[in-house]
């Protein structure tokens, strides 16, 4: 069975790396490890690696266009967000996804940048991906199922569906209230009628410390946003992370075989 190094880079170009070693199935082969980026070089072995890169760097979005593929997608791409885009699209890759049931396509969209520097970063250490992944896509989309990953000030979320979002400083029960799951005011109660159709489990991973501190606030902000139940499994990324993208597949892969090369339209390959 293939195995392969997860990488997820931090934030700083100096700040330090996660990483650790799953098989195909996403079980892990190592502990997880936190250390400099050079560090993560003797555990490449003949895995393939894969990176995570900071969700807050790249925006992941859907479109409803009705072009299949090939080169006038990929064209398509920029003239379809470039409304909701504060940058201009000369400076940005965009690379697209599997299209969802929903008849969605996924998006997503960085600037060269970034791409730039994450490929001289992993030049540097000595590393090649085979595949660069926003993190946010590790958390598995699971049909009927919301998960949220609480990492720090960071909350990931998705609805099993087509909504997701990435946020900064806020409580859980806060970012549930952005789903419509919740009512904003903060009570907990739940903002409308559940329809049988959404997410009817809430799946929460985080670390136990965070655990605590929304057992010691109030036990509301773990509601489910539908009929259903609560898990919370005590996993810090990237092991947590590691196992989602194998989940459900992997997700984006912003490629690019070299720093020399970062300028060239991303590829993806199975979302």
């Amino acid at each position: 069975m293939a195995e392969y190094l997860v990488i997820r880079l931090g934030t700083e170009r100096d700040s330090a790396a996660n990483w650790i070693a799953v098989d195909g199935n996403g079980t892990r082969l190592s502990p997880p490890v936190t250390g400099p980026l050079s560090e993560a070089t003797r555990d490449v072995g003949g895995r393939a690696v894969i990176v995570l890169v900071p969700a807050t760097t790249v925006l992941t979005t859907t479109v409803d266009i009705p072009i299949r593929g090939g080169s006038r997608l990929q064209t398509a791409l920029p003239f379809a967000l470039e409304e909701h885009l504060a940058d201009d699209v000369e400076n940005l890759h965009f690379a697209s996804g599997t299209r969802r049931d929903s008849g969605l396509l996924p998006v997503a969209v960085v600037a060269h940048t970034y791409m730039q520097d994450w490929l001289e970063q992993l030049s540097d250490a000595g590393i090649t991906p085979s595949r660069i992944v926003p993190e946010n896509y590790g958390l598995a989309r699971i049909p009927g199922t919301s998960s949220l990953l609480v990492d720090g000030q960071q909350i990931m979320f998705n609805d099993g569906a087509d909504n997701e979002f990435v946020i900064q400083g806020v409580k859980p029960s806060d970012a549930l209230a952005m789903t419509g799951a919740l009512d904003a005011t903060g009570d907990g109660e739940m903002a409308k009628e559940p329809d049988p159709a959404t997410s009817s489990h809430l799946l929460v991973y985080c670390e136990p410390t965070a655990e605590v501190r929304r057992s010691s606030g109030p036990a509301r902000v773990l509601r489910p946003p539908a009929r259903g139940d609560v898990t919370a499994l005590h996993a810090t990324p990237p092991g947590s992370l590691a196992r989602r993208l194998w989940m459900d597949g992997f997700p984006s892969s912003l490629s690019s075989p070299s720093a020399a090369d970062a300028s060239q339209r991303m590829a993806v390959s199975g979302w």
